[in-house]
């Protein structure tokens, strides 16, 4: 257990059941100063997109409640938020990416072929690279109670599809989101596409 002493005006704190705690945007903002930016990233996300705060509200509050060290650290998070993200395991990857220096991915984004066929929402794809990261976490096999062999198979068919209109796929697991090594290689295959498109629109 790690414990900050700060003092803290009647804004950042409000009583629940007689006892004194910190506002929701007290203590995101905490967690923002205190913690890691992929810990901090992943509880804000969570946080507006279940609509509890918005990142206006925070970015306000902040800004009339300044502090004297960790400005800039709420600040970086604050930048990094993005609701469209469903997990904790996104928001950390998106993270990764960002601290690999790799530019250009979107969150949720719907992939459509040459005739317009829908082919699925990708977790993150940089279209003009044509480079998809989807993360491959084993409880999508098990949604709703769906067969996991049969969501392997419909796994199996959409990249497939993906690969057929030249996009490239990486499936980023939870160990990946704690190494270096996927993320260099998505960033290496980015920079490749994106050169070789260069010289396609010069040629």
């Amino acid at each position: 257990m790690l414990v900050r002493r700060r003092v803290s005006d009647r804004a950042g704190y409000e009583f629940v059941d007689g006892i004194p705690v910190t506002t929701v945007l007290q203590t995101l903002l905490d967690i923002a100063r205190d913690c890691p930016l992929a810990f901090s990233v992943a509880a804000l996300d969570a946080a507006v997109r279940s609509s509890v705060v918005t990142v206006e509200q925070m970015r306000s509050f902040s800004e009339a409640h300044p502090v004297r060290t960790g400005t800039r650290k709420i600040v970086k998070v604050l930048e990094n938020v993005d609701a469209r993200r469903e997990s904790v395991a996104e928001s950390i990857c998106a993270v990764r990416l960002v601290e690999h220096s790799i530019p250009g991915f979107e969150p949720q984004v719907d992939i459509r072929d040459g005739a317009g066929k829908h082919l699925g929402r990708t977790d993150f794809a940089n279209r003009r690279a044509k480079v998809i990261a989807e993360f491959d976490g084993a409880g999508k096999y098990h949604l709703d109670g769906a067969d996991p062999q049969v969501t392997f198979e419909r796994e199996r068919r959409r990249e497939y599809a993906l690969r057929n209109e030249g996009w490239l796929v990486f499936r980023v697991r939870w160990s990946d989101l704690f190494s270096a090594d996927l993320f260099l290689r998505i960033g290496e295959s980015v920079r490749r596409r994106l050169v070789m498109d260069d010289s396609r629109r010069e040629a």
